[in-house]
């Protein structure tokens, strides 16, 4: 048994795959590109694929992570993926496949590319300055007892650039994720939107890396 880890993409149309349609889709196309994969042992054997960290419907990903284990130990990586990316559909696409380098564990950040598209000059670099300027965000977070609890989100939203674009502004925001702690950058958004009256016409956020402590890329 080998065990191996992907990096892929989804992008366009495939950010509406929910998690766990994603999951029975990846059993489905393990099958067609006619793999073997290892299945876990007990009285409900079932395929192992693990995502360490699902994203969010309607969300695009650059980096998302599968990892799986295959039973032809002679099967090198560039071969699944290449059997793999031919049974995939448009929006999903392997880029790398090797072997697990690190733990999940070790995962921290997640890096986001935002985009708030509107016609409405509420949508602007100098409103999200100011309402980052803010002492303190409060927003409404549930708990894993599944109650509501205030929580100031600002010292966990780390703005490394904003700027106006022709149809909005655009936001680099980096935001704790994994086991430790999972902030979704839509708490933020929706504080912003409530901060300025207003919501965007459309908004596009893409997952472009996921880090450790360290700043290190996930691998």
């Amino acid at each position: 048994m080998k065990k191996l880890r992907a990096r892929f993409q989804k992008l366009d149309r495939a950010k509406y795959i929910s998690h766990l349609d994603l999951y029975r889709f990846m059993q489905r196309t393990f099958k067609r590109a006619r793999i073997s994969v290892w299945y876990t042992q007990g009285f409900n054997p079932h395929l192992y694929i693990m995502f360490p960290l699902p994203l969010s419907l309607g969300f695009e990903g650059e980096c998302e992570i599968m990892d799986f284990n295959i039973n032809d130990d002679n099967l090198e990586p560039e071969t699944v993926m290449e059997k793999l990316n031919s049974v995939l559909p448009e929006g999903i696409r392997i880029t790398e496949i090797y072997q697990p380098v690190m733990k999940h564990t070790e995962i921290e950040f997640s890096h986001y590319e935002i985009n708030l598209i509107s016609g409405n000059s509420n949508f602007s670099e100098e409103n999200f300055r100011r309402f980052m300027g803010q002492e303190q965000i409060i927003i409404q977070k549930k708990t894993k007892q599944k109650t509501m609890k205030e929580i100031d989100i600002k010292p966990f939203s780390d703005v490394s650039d904003v700027y106006d674009t022709d149809e909005g502004v655009h936001i680099s925001l980096r935001m704790p994720s994994g086991s430790n702690a999972n902030y979704n950058p839509s708490l933020l958004l929706s504080a912003f939107y409530q901060f300025i009256g207003d919501e965007p016409v459309f908004e596009k956020i893409k997952r472009v890396r996921i880090t450790t402590g360290q700043g290190e890329n996930f691998r």
